[in-house]
């Protein structure tokens, strides 16, 4: 099956309606300056509320290493999304410390070498603005598994799997309505990821 995180979750609420779809991953935004960035407090409630089994990624841009270790140190977050200029030492700090890491990179950048365990293909800083699915190196190219992101919708999802062939995708905004997370979206977007083969 494809595996799935569902991202941007900004609401206590929100983990209620994770543990009923049962995503493969859940992501909170912890840097600074947008819609659904959350506060150290709200994070832990949710992480405080979402099933144990559900692994909790925070999304970093440009922020300090050792505050993003001492987060995952304390078990707030389970791993963490790299989404700004961080550096391959700084992948590598992380993951010498144990680090699950999502490293972001535009689609053209799909085969730069890395330590992370995860690349995420987005279009720009949480555009949710699709690209040309085509251009996704096919799996044996690979250097980690490929997170597929942005634009991603009950609509297009099964589209995009077909043909990026990705190992992971990962919704943000494509599972909201009017801004606010939707559980028959969140519970479609889940059952089109996990009815496909990989």
């Amino acid at each position: 099956m494809t595996k799935i995180k569902l991202c941007g979750n900004f609401r206590v609420d929100d983990a209620d309606l994770l543990n009923q779809v049962q995503p493969d991953m859940a992501g909170i935004i912890l840097a600074p300056g947008h819609r659904r960035t959350v506060n150290l407090m709200t994070a832990l409630k949710i992480r405080q509320r979402l099933d144990d089994h559900i692994p909790l990624y925070g999304v970093f841009m440009n922020q300090n290493i050792a505050d993003i270790l001492t987060l995952f140190t304390s078990g707030l977050i389970q791993g963490v999304q790299l989404h700004g200029d961080e550096s391959e030492l700084e992948v590598t700090i992380l993951r010498e410390k144990h680090v699950p890491v999502i490293q972001v990179v535009k689609p053209e950048q799909a085969l730069l070498p890395t330590t992370a365990n995860y690349i995420l293909l987005d279009n720009g800083a949480g555009s949710g603005k699709t690209f040309d699915w085509e251009i996704v190196p096919p799996k044996p190219l690979r250097h980690a598994p490929i997170m597929l992101a942005g634009g991603l919708t009950p609509i297009n999802l099964q589209e995009a799997i077909t043909q990026a062939q990705p190992e992971w995708v990962d919704i943000s905004s494509g599972d909201e309505v009017s801004g606010i997370k939707d559980l028959a979206k969140m519970q479609k977007l889940v059952d089109i990821a996990h009815h496909n083969p990989n």
